[in-house]
């Protein structure tokens, strides 16, 4: 808005060019001159000095009801403005599993959305499958899991791994896998309980590899239950003598859901895999993805290593 404009307003509203000018942080001088320049501009008088202040004359109670209008109009439209370079710079949208959302990345977002509050936020949860068809769709910029062996190099993407986590496996409370430590025989002789969607438009990835196709990793077994939710994956295992294979770095929030996680003899330790970032190469080019990939990674690597899990053996 006209800076004159704005002195005269701030005149009329304080009823005083002293009081103006202390609360435009100018001298009242400067003030007076602008004014005059104003009414000399559109050839009429628009304040009528008194013992009492400055008072608006016929012609200046137009201008400042016009004014007014024009100042609203003009800091709605830099609202807008504002908002709109938010949308544009600040938006986020990205995949990830369970285990990632519920062990740092949810805190991420809620902080994130405190401070950008106009930013918006989408948030994909799904499995490696369902996450890397939306990459590569376009649909996210990014999503956090386990690495799949290959998967990166075969879309021409890339993996940012931030540390290594190992699967565990849980059951309910009572069930016969608790009794004692347990070997991979022990736990395949109950029906296996799957975070995931089996669904065959996602395996279409894979199609080069044949090995993979047949792998159990995307094929459902005889006897599985297989859910894209999870809270619906635990009901199941409450009511049921399925196994869950899922990453133990939730064991507490799975315990706290009822869910108890196998203790596996010690000639039988389930080895660890690494876990990162998937991105498109182009997020190397973009300033403010690359940015948000690194920031990611790095709360990652944090929130690892406080577990006592060592990013250096990556």
């Amino acid at each position: 808005m006209d800076k004159i404009l704005q002195q005269f307003l701030a005149i009329a509203e304080s009823g005083s060019f002293s009081r103006a000018a202390q609360l435009l942080s100018v001298t009242q001088p400067t003030l007076t001159f602008n004014i005059r320049k104003l009414e000399e501009s559109l050839g009429v008088t628009l304040f009528k000095r008194t013992a009492r202040g400055a008072i608006l004359t016929p012609y200046g109670v137009t201008l400042f009801q016009n004014a007014r209008v024009m100042r609203k109009l003009y800091d709605n439209t830099i609202d807008q403005i504002d908002r709109q370079r938010i949308q544009s710079e600040l938006t986020i949208s990205i995949g990830v599993g369970y285990t990632w959302w519920i062990l740092f990345l949810r805190d991420w977002v809620f902080e994130r959305r405190r401070i950008y509050p106009d930013a918006p936020v989408h948030v994909s949860v799904g499995n490696q499958l369902r996450c890397m068809d939306q990459l590569l769709a376009g649909e996210i910029s990014m999503f956090l899991g386990h690495e799949t062996p290959g998967m990166a190099a075969e879309f021409n993407t890339r993996f940012v791994p931030f540390g290594n986590a190992r699967q565990g496996y849980f059951v309910r409370k009572g069930h016969p896998l608790l009794n004692e430590p347990k070997g991979f025989e022990d736990i395949r002789a109950y029906p296996m309980v799957v975070v995931g969607s089996p669904e065959e438009r996602y395996e279409r990835l894979f199609l080069r590899d044949r090995d993979t196709i047949s792998s159990p990793r995307f094929r459902m077994e005889p006897n599985s239950f297989s859910s894209n939710s999870m809270s619906a994956c635990v009901e199941y295992i409450l009511k049921s003598e399925g196994v869950l294979r899922f990453t133990s770095v939730v064991a507490k929030e799975l315990a706290e859901k009822g869910l108890h996680q196998v203790t596996l003899r010690d000639d039988q330790p389930e080895r660890s895999a690494r876990v990162g970032i998937y991105a498109t190469h182009s997020t190397e080019h973009d300033p403010r993805l690359a940015a948000l990939l690194e920031e990611i990674r790095a709360l990652g690597a944090s929130k690892l290593a406080a577990m006592g899990l060592d990013e250096s053996e990556i």
